[in-house]
């Protein structure tokens, strides 16, 4: 009876496929006298976690009841509050989940200290198999690459900030693709203002989270990034008090850090990221974000579309801007590098030493 209960789980976990990853897919049923009473899944990155939407469905039902979860509930404070709180304040009697979540601590000592009995491992090895992706991911380093398009001399965009169109259809659809290789892709606010990005696959596959820095929470509510099509994740100042309501909606999540510290070592948002389970991530633009990454020892790779095209000005924007090395002997080194040809530019790939 138990594995009938927790299939049904792992069938609404594969309903999230494309819209929860990087966060694991999870399903979640809630059974009262063998009748189930509530299902939830968790639906997007960011979005609530299966136990509480099945709680939702559930209502006042669930008080006295068995919980079913693909994943052992969560016990910490993250994007959300702890699933164990909302369990126990439900009065679910009996809870049963499949897998083991690594990243999860006294969630099992939580519910048993409020009167939840227990229970793990059932249905597990199908379970795992949905499972396989995140398990994995939590083993994982970060990985931060830069992408930029730029001119032959180096410009991203001219001294009016007009960039469309540096690269050719066929490089900006390389760039499409490679977004779905990552977690995440990051910009700064004046690409963000500027550019007014969408920063998705453009059906080319799974779209990446969007991640925007915006230090004062002021960039417009009518961007792209906050259209509700893919999850964005807000970077802003930690003193930031009072978030504006266009920003309290599903979807977009906040990262509040030091700026400050940011501001000298961007590993600061790299970690703040890593927490948030994107692991992975693309970073575009602008230059001073692009700089302050590299000079901060964050970026694994980059790879440049460059463009048979000169724009000239000193006032021009340049790929990489900050203040730069004093010496070319403490310049960035590049290692492994290739070159190919896509459409009329040339795509540079190469290592950070």
């Amino acid at each position: 009876m138990h594995k009938k209960y927790m299939k049904i789980a792992v069938e609404l976990a594969k309903k999230g496929k494309g819209r929860a990853e990087p966060n694991p897919l999870v399903g979640c049923v809630i059974v009262q006298n063998g009748k189930i009473v509530g299902k939830g899944r968790h639906e997007y990155f960011g979005g609530n976690h299966a136990e509480v939407n099945a709680l939702l469905d559930a209502g006042k039902k669930a008080e006295g009841a068995d919980l079913y979860v693909t994943l052992e509930p969560c016990n910490s404070y993250g994007k959300r509050p702890p699933c164990t709180k909302e369990i126990v304040k439900a009065g679910i009697k009996r809870v049963f989940f499949a897998v083991k979540d690594p990243n999860v601590a006294g969630s099992k000592a939580f519910l048993e200290k409020n009167g939840v009995k227990v229970y793990s491992g059932i249905y597990s090895v199908e379970a795992k198999k949905l499972l396989s992706g995140y398990l994995k991911h939590l083993k994982m380093k970060p990985k931060v690459s830069v992408k930029a398009a730029m001119t032959l001399d180096g410009k991203i965009a001219t001294y009016k900030y007009d960039s469309k169109w540096i690269s050719s259809e066929k490089s900006r659809d390389f760039a499409h693709k490679l977004r779905t290789r990552y977690d995440a892709v990051l910009v700064g606010t004046n690409t963000a203002l500027k550019d007014n990005p969408l920063l998705t696959s453009h059906s080319e596959g799974k779209n990446p989270v969007r991640v925007v820095i915006d230090k004062d929470l002021k960039l417009p509510k009518n961007l792209k990034l906050f259209d509700g099509s893919v999850p964005s994740v807000v970077v802003c100042d930690e003193k930031i008090k009072n978030v504006p309501l266009s920003l309290k909606k599903e979807g977009i999540i906040m990262a509040p850090v030091n700026i400050a510290a940011a501001q000298k070592d961007f590993g600061v948002i790299i970690r703040k990221l890593n927490d948030l389970s994107l692991k992975t991530i693309l970073i575009e633009g602008g230059g001073n974000i692009i700089a302050s990454a590299l000079f901060s020892n964050c970026v694994d790779d980059v790879y440049f579309f460059i463009a048979p095209k000169i724009a000239g000005g000193r006032d021009a924007v340049s790929s990489v801007e900050g203040r730069g090395v004093e010496k070319i002997s403490d310049s960035i080194k590049v290692e492994n590098m290739s070159v190919r040809k896509i459409g009329g530019d040339l795509l540079v790939y190469g290592r950070i030493k």
